[in-house]
C-alpha cells in the first residue's frame, strides 16, 4: 500500500512539475515572438485578446499600420500600445461602462467566440487615424502628430 501510495505521489510530483516547466517554455516562448511584422514597406500588428469592465468580459481585436519610413518599429510599438490602450479606456467612458483604472487587454493567440470590438490604427505622416467598431456602431478619429501629441518646447 506504501508503495502504491508513494508511486502515486511522485507521479502527482512528476505531472505537475513537467507541466509547469511547459508553461514557462510557452510563456519565454511567447515573450521572445516578434510580435509587428514588415509587409509591403509597412510595420503591422494584429493582436486579440480580452479586455474587461467590471460587468463583462469583451472580445477585442487590435490591429495597426504604419509606413517603415515614418517611424521606427519602437516608436511604432510605442504609439501603438498607448493609442490602443486610451481607444479602450475612452470608448468605456462614452458608452458609461465602469471600467478598472488598470485597464489591460489579456492577449490571445486567436479570437475565441465573436470580437465584439475592433480597433484599427492607421499612423501616416499627417497624424493617426482610429476606428473602433461593433456590432451596432463605428466611432472614427485623428489625431495630428505635432498639435496632440507633441508639447512645444518652453519659450526661452
Amino acid at each position: 500500500m506504501k508503495t502504491i501510495i508513494r508511486s502515486s505521489l511522485i507521479c502527482v510530483f512528476v505531472l505537475i512539475s513537467s507541466s509547469v516547466l511547459f508553461a514557462q517554455r510557452n510563456i519565454k516562448s511567447e515573450l521572445k515572438r516578434d510580435v509587428v511584422k514588415i509587409e509591403d514597406g509597412r510595420y503591422t500588428i494584429e493582436e486579440y485578446g480580452l479586455i474587461s469592465s467590471f460587468d463583462k468580459d469583451y472580445e477585442v481585436k487590435i490591429s495597426a499600420s504604419a509606413p517603415v519610413s515614418l517611424l521606427s518599429r519602437d516608436n511604432f510599438m510605442r504609439y501603438y500600445g498607448a493609442f490602443s490602450s486610451s481607444i479602450f479606456s475612452t470608448w468605456f467612458s462614452q458608452e458609461g461602462i465602469k471600467a478598472p483604472d488598470d485597464l489591460l487587454v489579456v492577449l490571445k493567440e486567436k479570437p475565441g467566440k465573436q470580437v465584439e470590438l475592433t480597433v484599427t490604427i492607421t499612423m501616416s505622416e499627417s497624424g493617426v487615424d482610429y476606428v473602433i467598431a461593433t456590432k451596432n456602431s463605428k466611432s472614427a478619429m485623428t489625431i495630428q502628430w505635432q498639435y496632440q501629441l507633441f508639447a512645444d518646447p518652453p519659450a526661452q
